[in-house]
């Protein structure tokens, strides 16, 4: 924890039970919350009752429940939970819920740094480079609105005290990472992430209207049916349910809810992520049909510090390679471009290493000069000394690991989830900006753009006035018109390509099985009148389709999964 984020900890979260007594007083239920709270216990009663376990609490609570009520409650404190309370006016009670403490949280972890677009010609660049990384998958017009808010975004933080990296004559220095087609990623040192949360957290400790609950989990979701005479009834979040370190229940009413509390990284092995990130917002959207996307898009880093001690494994940045840090296999020579998109390049580590038989591979500095290392990598310079590794001197031994997840639960472009009340942002949400794959850099920026237009929406929705002024406009307009509608073109046929291919290989695979099941029971047919056979019930839809006579025609051996697609569902992924 950096000494800006100690020194904003010697305020203290206030404890649970002081919070709960100090909101209780300020913020009395109102009779149409006290109806909430009815409709809402009702509900989840009989929900459990009729699901047993599916809807039991992931956490033990206690039997009695003490009730908070607020304007907004947010669950997370990494920078989407942060940046959301201070674009929140002063007039709303906000409650803030840490599962831990409030410096675990993965933006804390963040190193490389923040995109931005670097000048207006950089808006086309990119927006390509994000959807080169994301295989094209990407929701388009969140690419767009996460890009043209970025330059905004830098300017609040700078207000806010973050403090970046520049040169000599006071600008913006900017470092390059994999797949970036030019250097627009802004950074404090190697610990940006630390940087910019420790900043808005110090912030939010300054606002009398939020109040921190460390050591608070999420349980589920309180939910209540509007009783609108004008539309259909419809479900609702009121807040959440949660529990205290000492086992203490809570029930937080509150008009908007905010699910910002991470990804899934707790639930594998081996990650870069703290171990309480079990994706728990994940877990209650399914059990109440809250819509999900892409639960299986895990990015897989290609370089994590190879340990064979247990716990979180230690990053190294991406940025190493964006200045000039190469892979080596173990004769010491070059075996990928390491400034590939990162699912590209852990594929080619897991190749090597499954070629020579070993654990890992190395990462070499050698072209660095050493000012560079210990000024700009400073913390990863002295984190790798404590392993025994002089990175100034020799390579170290890298490993992928679990790093993000690209899905998660489905939001809109105001990070409104299909649940009204409800909104998510950060990991925990998935905006389409990352496609299958996230371009380095990214993941902060599009934390702040959508955790910010989160806010803006509680606000319309609750009839305040929001303290910072949206300053982008919602669709492109100039030169980024014609560039968002060619590339939008670009992505929707990358995309119907890869599908067409995918149905492909499926007939090829489906003529394989059937070949070898044949060969197996010494069935004299041949393999076009199996092929034949297997594509009769889909006949129609591939009729005419390219690449549909040359799977009726050979019969390929089952190809394996690609090191790629491995890589990307090395562990299915559970949310606990």
């Amino acid at each position: 924890m950096s000494e800006k984020n100690e020194k904003a900890g010697e305020m203290g979260a206030a404890p649970a039970k002081t919070v709960i007594a100090d909101t209780a007083r300020a913020h009395a239920v109102a009779p149409a919350e006290t109806m909430a709270s009815a409709a809402a216990r009702t509900h989840i009663g009989d929900a459990r009752e009729s699901a047993g376990d599916r809807l039991q609490p992931e956490c033990d609570v206690a039997a009695e429940a003490h009730d908070i009520a607020c304007d907004v409650v947010i669950v997370g404190c990494g920078v989407a939970g942060l940046y959301c309370a201070l674009n929140l006016p002063s007039t709303l009670s906000v409650v803030m819920l840490a599962k831990t403490t409030v410096d675990e949280c993965d933006s804390m972890l963040a190193q490389g740094g923040i995109c931005v677009q670097h000048d207006d010609a950089d808006y086309a660049p990119f927006f390509e480079d994000t959807l080169r990384a994301g295989h094209y998958e990407n929701r388009c017009e969140s690419v767009d609105l996460m890009i043209r808010a970025s330059r905004s975004i830098i300017s609040d933080l700078v207000k806010r005290g973050v403090d970046f990296e520049r040169d000599q004559a006071g600008n913006l220095r900017y470092t390059r990472e994999g797949a970036h087609s030019r250097p627009r990623i802004c950074f404090h040192s190697d610990i940006t992430g630390d940087e910019i949360t420790s900043t808005l957290l110090a912030r939010v400790r300054e606002l009398p209207n939020v109040h921190i609950l460390e050591h608070t989990c999420m349980d589920d979701i309180l939910i209540a049916q509007d009783d609108d005479e004008r539309r259909q009834p419809q479900t609702r979040c009121r807040g959440v349910v949660a529990h205290t370190a000492d086992g203490e229940q809570l029930r937080i009413f509150a008009g908007q809810s905010l699910w910002a509390c991470g990804g899934i990284g707790g639930t594998y092995p081996r990650s870069t992520n703290f171990p309480s990130l079990t994706g728990d917002a994940c877990a209650i959207a399914a059990r109440h049909g809250i819509a999900l996307e892409h639960m299986d898009y895990v990015q897989i880093h290609p370089t994590s510090l190879y340990s064979t001690r247990p716990g979180r494994a230690f990053l190294i940045s991406e940025s190493c390679r964006g200045e000039g840090a190469v892979l080596l296999d173990a004769n010491g020579n070059r075996f990928t471009d390491e400034l590939q998109p990162r699912d590209v390049v852990s594929a080619a580590i897991y190749r090597q290493m499954a070629a020579e038989g070993t654990d890992f591979v190395r990462l070499s500095f050698a072209t660095m000069p050493k000012d560079e290392i210990t000024g700009h990598f400073g913390n990863i310079y002295k984190r790798c000394l404590e392993e025994g590794f002089d990175i100034t001197r020799e390579p170290i031994p890298v490993v992928p690991a679990q790093h993000y997840f690209m899905g998660g639960v489905r939001v809109d472009r105001n990070s409104a989830t299909d649940m009204p009340g409800l909104y998510a942002a950060g990991e925990t949400s998935c905006n389409g900006v990352h496609g299958k794959n996230r371009l380095a850099s990214n993941s902060l920026l599009e934390s702040l753009v959508f955790a910010q237009r989160a806010a803006w929406d509680m606000c319309r929705k609750l009839g305040v006035e929001a303290p910072v002024a949206q300053t982008y406009l919602e669709q492109p307009c100039g030169a980024d018109v014609q560039a968002h509608e060619r590339l939008c073109a670009e992505a929707e046929r990358k995309t119907h390509e890869s599908a067409m291919q995918g149905e492909s290989q499926t007939a090829a695979q489906t003529c394989s099985q059937t070949c070898t099941q044949n060969a197996v029971h010494d069935r004299p047919q041949t393999c076009a009148q199996n092929a034949g056979q297997s594509a009769m019930p889909t006949e129609p839809r591939d009729a005419g389709r390219p690449g549909s006579q040359t799977a009726a025609q050979t019969c390929p051996q089952n190809p394996s999964p690609s090191d790629t697609d491995r890589t990307a569902s090395s562990k299915e992924v559970v949310c606990a």
